[in-house]
């Protein structure tokens, strides 16, 4: 009798070590199942855009002159960073923002001393400076948001070439609209990775794509 309970004991035990191992392997293996999707969702998310929207795929620009002075730097820095004030402004259909942020562009050009620049540098310069100076100026002058958008297009290839050559102090990303002026097209430059619209303003602000890092 009692080798008979002592049998019985002893399956039980053995029934409830099999049910915690089953139990047990069972979790292992959600979460290994677990960790593998995170890791895949990652790498799709790398491959991708991320969540701010900058297309990972787009080419990287380096500047083409690595020896930029600080004092030159600071400079191009300054003209960018009011480049953008004009172009988040067009974005919110802003055409007295663009024009403050156009004048600006316009006192940062006039109080830098050329001298600053070395002999290589200051024909990439001049080129550019001059065309951004006139169509900084135009939108000044603009009737209108649509004109200053016009002015905006010009001046964006311009700043793009001298952000190229000599850098912008951060991460900046050109990007293109091929709705923009009736379906001919237009880039522009933004800070920030996600698409802010100059040209579509509030009617498709999201309208574009990240082309150049």
């Amino acid at each position: 009798m009692k080798t008979i309970k002592l049998l019985f004991a002893m399956l039980a035990i053995l029934a409830i070590s099999v049910t915690v191992f089953a139990a047990c392997n069972n979790s292992a293996n959600q979460t290994s199942e677990k960790k593998d999707t995170m890791n895949r969702d990652h790498m799709a998310l790398d491959s991708g855009k991320t969540n701010s929207g900058e297309t990972m795929n787009a080419p990287v620009i380096k500047a083409s002159f690595t020896n930029v002075s600080s004092d030159v730097a600071g400079h191009i820095n300054e003209l960018v960073s009011h480049y953008f004030h004009i172009g988040h402004a067009l974005t919110k259909d802003d055409a007295v923002e663009a024009k403050n942020g156009a004048t600006m562009m316009l006192q940062v050009v006039s109080r830098f001393d050329n001298s600053l620049l070395p002999a290589d540098q200051k024909p990439e310069y001049s080129q550019h400076i001059n065309a951004i100076r006139q169509d900084a100026d135009a939108i000044v002058k603009s009737a209108d948001v649509e004109t200053a958008r016009k002015h905006f297009a010009e001046l964006s290839e311009h700043t793009y070439e001298l952000a190229k050559a000599f850098g912008a102090g951060k991460k900046v990303y050109y990007d293109h609209c091929p709705m923009a002026f009736n379906g001919k097209g237009a880039n522009w430059l933004n800070d920030v990775a996600a698409i802010q619209n100059p040209y579509m303003g509030s009617k498709m602000p999201e309208c574009g794509s990240v082309k150049q890092v």
